[in-house]
């Protein structure tokens, strides 16, 4: 089922781009804003609080309606929880109106399309044109991965529950930055989710791009505890590479959109090689 789950909603936001009222998160911002008040400073408690009670109260609920009526109400609402859980927005429109402001040749536009997709990211220090590439490059490679990849790893492993688990941390993860970036408990939390998709996102850039400069970064990233953004987007640079140079490295829109829907593609045939086996 999980399989059939994966694929129908892939389909649905890559047609559709923006999931709508679907994604809406108020109920879970209302939730945060009571839960503030009741726990107050203790951060870890109301991280906890706030998103393992609709993951319980969903595992529950799929858990009761188990084998009833052929399976048909838990086929459904593993499918609206995992459309739920993808990424918000349209990434590929975004990442369209970027590269469009690039090729006009205006910079400052360019900066403000991925500052706008940088939510829940710390901001880098960008002193060159390069280094703004490559800030947009690693940006750009994170949105595809929380909108697609860790969620759709997560599904296979905990079902529609994981997917919320990593979807409720994210927008908990973005929230916390505006209203409390001094705490990091949260971010620790979503780190730990994020290590090893991110690794196998890696392993899958290294299959469809760069493959040894890829390997490089995975033996790196192992014993590594940067972020998931720089993790992530260092193997989307040495994937795109064309040689043994960073430098002969560009991932434009239509680059890293090939890339990225390569690994897509790559993903979705490995997680059909696994429902075969297992």
């Amino acid at each position: 089922m999980e399989f059939i789950v994966i694929v129908i909603g892939l389909l649905l936001i890559r047609q559709m781009g923006s999931l709508g009222a679907l994604q809406s998160d108020q109920w879970f911002l209302g939730l945060l804003v009571k839960l503030h008040k009741g726990c107050g400073s203790m951060e870890w408690l109301k991280a906890c609080v706030a998103i393992a009670l609709p993951v319980l109260i969903l595992a529950a609920l799929l858990l009761f309606l188990t084998d009833r009526w052929l399976g048909l109400p838990v086929f459904l609402i593993s499918l609206l929880v995992f459309l739920y859980s993808l990424g918000r927005g349209d990434l590929e429109k975004d990442v369209e109106n970027y590269q469009e402001d690039l090729d006009r040749g205006d910079e400052q536009a360019a900066y403000n399309d991925i500052v706008e997709l940088k939510v829940g990211q710390q901001q880098g220090e960008v002193e060159t044109a390069t280094q703004s590439h490559a800030e947009a490059v690693r940006t750009i490679a994170y949105r595809y991965f929380e909108r697609y990849f860790a969620v759709m790893f997560w599904f296979i492993l905990a079902g529609a529950p994981g997917a919320l688990l990593y979807r409720l941390s994210v927008i908990y993860d973005q929230q916390r930055l505006q209203d409390s970036p001094e705490t990091d408990f949260q971010n620790r939390c979503l780190w730990l989710l994020e290590w090893l998709p991110v690794r196998l996102v890696g392993i899958s850039l290294a299959v469809v791009g760069n493959f040894p400069a890829c390997l490089a970064r995975l033996s790196e990233s192992i014993v590594s505890s940067a972020s998931s953004v720089e993790v992530l987007g260092n193997f989307t640079l040495a994937a795109s590479l064309t040689g043994g140079d960073q430098k002969d490295s560009f991932v434009g829109k239509a680059g890293i959109e090939a890339l990225f829907t390569r690994t897509l593609i790559f993903a979705v045939f490995m997680v059909a090689v696994l429902v075969v086996l297992l």
